[in-house]
């Protein structure tokens, strides 16, 4: 199957908020969250499929204090409905598996997310994006 290079470049996001209970509490600081950077009605439909794939793979990077080294752990996502990711949907998740560790972070900043072309040894046959993190 084929899947983009890159995805939601176009979407602002910061990891260093709190862990969301529910994904409609996440849609409504994300959408406060653009228009807030971008000083525009944000009209991205939340609700588009992003991902055609049932799992995914993300891999993101962190500064471990303790050891002082960077850490680059991945883990694996489902979507809900067991065929594909919307955008509410693969954000709302993404950020709540990465936030600990992003809130204290330089690079807790969304700037969307890359695939990798490689062999995936920790999950064979699923697509691997990269969280690609500014600062």
């Amino acid at each position: 199957m084929e899947y983009q290079n890159e995805i939601l470049q176009n979407i602002f996001w910061n990891f260093n908020e709190q862990e969301f209970p529910s994904i409609e509490n996440f849609r409504i600081a994300l959408k406060d969250y653009n228009e807030k950077i971008s000083g525009k009605k944000f009209s991205e439909d939340l609700d588009k499929p992003v991902l055609k794939t049932d799992k995914v793979a993300i891999q993101y990077e962190y500064w471990d204090k303790n050891i002082e080294d960077i850490i680059e752990p991945d883990f694996l996502l489902v979507a809900d409905n067991g065929e594909f990711f919307t955008i509410a949907e693969l954000l709302f998740k993404i950020h709540n598996h990465v936030y600990e560790k992003l809130k204290n972070d330089d690079h807790h900043f969304f700037e969307g997310l890359q695939l990798w072309t490689g062999e995936n040894p920790n999950y064979p046959d699923i697509p691997l994006y990269f969280l690609q993190q500014g600062s």
